[in-house]
Formats: structure tokens, sequence, C-alpha cells
């Protein structure tokens, strides 16, 4: 029954920033005022929400984080490889246009959100309410990883909505996720059931889906807060995504329908396709290892070995891999995991590590090499132990905008920054420009001046650059 549903994912003409999010999900009923939820049905709503925040979790925004951390670089110029060289800003075609903004706001995003809420509140259907609270909190809180201080609070009251502090938006999110969690242990209602394009409905699913994205927002605010943070991801990732076969990974789902297809896929597909390169970075670790992820990854090179382009000292073409020939990663049914229980074992590990649990960090670590597979590691602890962990996460979590808060938190991998660029930057970017569209109509938005001189350009929450 899901191959029938129309997911009616973006086309490749917004994911390239030629159209606006004002009026790519705005069919039939998906996009009326959620405080009138009855002039469209809740299940309406909520494929779009997936719809939305499919595209989002896979468009743009990830491809450029991707390049961020150099898993991905870019070629030919274009904007794809300008974005990667840190020439972006509040206007450009990636990071920071109105589709990427809009996309978490306007219809498939907080907007169609807010209605599905309502209907489930109003219904008195606690499964589909722990559900819709769980898709607001993880569209938030990729908002607040992304641009910092972001409004929040308001959008509902103010046409001009001041922006929340990022603390306070994740300080939301937990209180959202902890709200699904015992909406979801109440199991009244019949939920969404096969509307439910992730988990067909499933509460137990769900809720260690959300115990998962839990530990992931404490660990964003482990920076600033310390241990605490460190102390309450254990806790929550001991609740988390714990089947290792990864069928209860929250992840995407994709049809062969054209606009329904991965967004990677489809972005392959377009004359920009070929610009979208392996970061050497990544491919260097993995070639390091032997690790048998490399085909999903990557195509062979030329040469037939995989090797990836350097955005700071070019190698040649011939020893690059490309995307092109679609590897599992980039196929069209690919269902991009945005939570998984990789992640999860991974943030424990971090955790255990950083509270002084060498001994459980690498347990965790090994729990998730075997399922690679990779040999368990042995008699490593401390510094050598972390940088293990988030070496591994780092190409666990190919594709994920998740990269670049574990980058941004510990710094690891080693990467040179882009140079010379023409903002400026002698470190990785902290986060994204506010949308231009939204500051011509909201003068709580600060201009791009004032923006790249607060706070070196990070977000609060990311107390120190990378070297």
């Amino acid at each position: 029954m899901r191959n029938s549903m129309n997911v009616a994912l973006v086309s490749l003409g917004v994911l390239l920033g030629t159209a606006g999010c004002t009026n790519f999900l705005t069919g039939d009923k998906l996009s009326e005022n959620p405080n009138q939820p009855s002039t469209a049905s809740i299940q309406q709503l909520f494929v779009g929400v997936q719809a939305g925040q499919f595209a989002f979790q896979e468009g743009t925004v990830p491809m450029m984080m991707c390049m961020w951390v150099q898993a991905c670089t870019a070629v030919n110029g274009r904007f794809v490889e300008q974005a990667g060289r840190y020439n972006f800003g509040e206007g450009s075609n990636i990071g920071a246009n109105s589709g990427d903004w809009g996309s978490l706001y306007d219809a498939g995003g907080l907007v169609d959100i807010k209605g599905v809420v309502a209907a489930a509140r109003a219904g008195g259907d606690s499964t589909w309410l722990g559900i819709g609270k769980i898709w607001e909190a993880f569209t938030i809180g990729s908002a607040a990883d992304m641009w910092g201080d972001i409004p929040y609070t308001e959008v509902q009251t103010s046409p001009t909505p001041a922006l929340d502090h990022q603390f306070v938006v994740y300080d939301s999110v937990q209180s959202l996720l902890s709200q699904a969690i015992a909406e979801l242990g109440t199991g009244t209602g019949t939920g969404p059931g096969v509307a439910d394009l992730v988990f067909n409905g499933d509460r137990p699913s769900w809720v260690a889906t959300a115990w998962t994205l839990k530990a992931r927002y404490f660990l964003h605010t482990a920076e600033s807060l310390g241990a605490p943070a460190y102390q309450n991801a254990i806790t929550a990732a001991l609740n988390g995504i714990a089947d290792a076969s990864g069928n209860s990974d929250f992840r995407s789902f994709h049809t062969t329908g054209t606009s329904e297809r991965n967004m990677w896929a489809q972005f392959q597909g377009s004359s920009f396709g070929n610009d979208l390169v392996a970061g050497k970075a990544l491919v260097d670790v993995m070639n390091g290892r032997s690790d048998p992820r490399l085909p999903q990854y990557f195509c062979p090179a030329a040469n037939s070995a995989f090797g990836g382009q350097d955005f700071n000292v070019p190698v040649p073409d011939t020893i690059v891999s490309s995307f092109t020939c679609k590897p599992e990663r980039f196929s069209d049914l690919f269902r991009v995991p945005f939570a998984s229980y990789a992640e999860n074992e991974l943030i424990l590990a971090e955790a255990y590590n950083k509270t002084g649990d060498d001994p459980s960090a690498l347990t965790h670590l090994n729990n998730e090499r075997a399922t690679v597979p990779l040999p368990a590691l042995v008699g490593i602890t401390g510094a050598a132990l972390l940088d293990s962990i988030m070496t591994e996460k780092y190409v666990a979590m190919f594709q994920n905008i998740e990269t670049i808060s574990d980058y941004r938190r510990t710094c690891i991998p080693a990467i040179t920054p882009v140079t010379p660029n023409v903002l400026g930057f002698s470190v990785v970017p902290g986060r994204l420009f506010y949308a231009q569209t939204e500051r011509n109509v909201n003068p709580n938005i600060p201009d791009a001046s004032t923006q790249l001189a607060t706070h070196g350009f990070r977000n609060e929450g990311d107390v120190n650059p990378c070297p």
C-alpha cells in the first residue's frame, strides 16, 4: 500500500533553487491553515510533512555539509563547488535559499506539522500526536543545528517572529520528545498506519527513535554544558534504537516515481550531478582500513580504485571517485537513515568516553563496528579511543547533516579548511546564513554582515572553533 501513496517529493528544480518552498507542496489541501485542520485531512497533512522533511534532510543542506566535512568534494566551478569552497550567502542557490529555509516552516514543514498535531489532539489520538511531536522536534532541532537562533515560539502568533536562543529551542526539542514518548506509551488511537512511510505507525519504533534523538540533542549542548550533557545522552541512548539489523532505523522512504526518488539520486541525474565527487578525507579513511562500505558509497575511479578529490590540493580526475554509477547510497530507492542504531551506539561510545568509562565506550564502538563488519578494537583508551569513535561515526553518518555537529563538537576528523575563500574563513564555517527572503520581511533577522561578525559566525553552542 505504501507504493500507491503519493509522497509528492519536491522536484529537482526545487533542489537547484529554481522554485520556492511556497509552491512545491501546495497541491489540493496540502497547505491549509493549521488552525483549521478540518480543511485538510490529517493524512494529507502528514504525507506533506514527510515529503517536505525527506527533501530537506536529503537536499542541498546535507550536500553542503558533506562538502564542509570533506566527505564530498565538488569540481567544475559551478554553484556546488562554490558552496564547498564557502562561497555562499543569504541569497545563494544553496544553503540559505528560500527553499531550504522555507521547507522547515512552510507547507511540508512546521505549518503542516502544527496541523497534524492540532488534528491529533482534537481527535484524541495519542499515537498521531506523539508521532507528530517527534517530527516537530526533529524539524526545529535540525533548523537550530544549522542556523542557531531561529523563530519558533512566535511563528503562529506574530508575522515577524522573534528569534529563540538555540538552547531554548533545544529545550523545546527535549520537551516535545518527552511528551511524545509519554503519549506513544498510552497507545490510544489508531495513528497514521500506512500513511506513516517510516514505521507504518509502529509505536515502539517511534519511541526508540525519540530516545535516540534526545541523546543526539543532548550532545549538541555538551560543548557548553560538559559532563551533565554527556550523562543525559547516555540515559537517553540506553533507551534508543537497539536493533542492530537496521530495520528499526528512522529512514526516508522513496518510490521510483520521478519526483519521489532519493534526492541524492535525483541530483545525480541533473546537469549539475557530475559536479559532486568523493571527498579525499573520507575516502582515505575508508581505504586505510579496507572499509567494505566503499562500493556502497562511491564509484571506482578510472584506475579501478577508490579515491577522493581535495579542495586544497587537487588530484588528477582519473583517480577520483564519483557517484555517477549510482552506488547503493545514491540509488533511486535508498532510504537515507536520519537516526540509526549506528548513531545510537556511537553516541553511547562518545558519551561513556567523555565521562571516564572507556570499557563501556569501547564495547559500544565495537557493537557498531560489528554491523559493518569491521574487526573489534582492543586496548585503546582516552583520546585515541575518542578518535576511533568519531572517525567511525564520520564514516557511518555519510549523507547525514549530523556530521557537521559532530565535527564542530570534537574537531574529528582533522580536516584542512578550504583556503583561500571569498568570505575569508580560516576555519570551516560554523552555521548558515538566514535566508534573505526571511530577512526581507522579518526585522528580527540580522543582516549578513552582522551574522558574520557575531560569535565567529558560529552557533552559540559551538564554543570553540576547530583549528
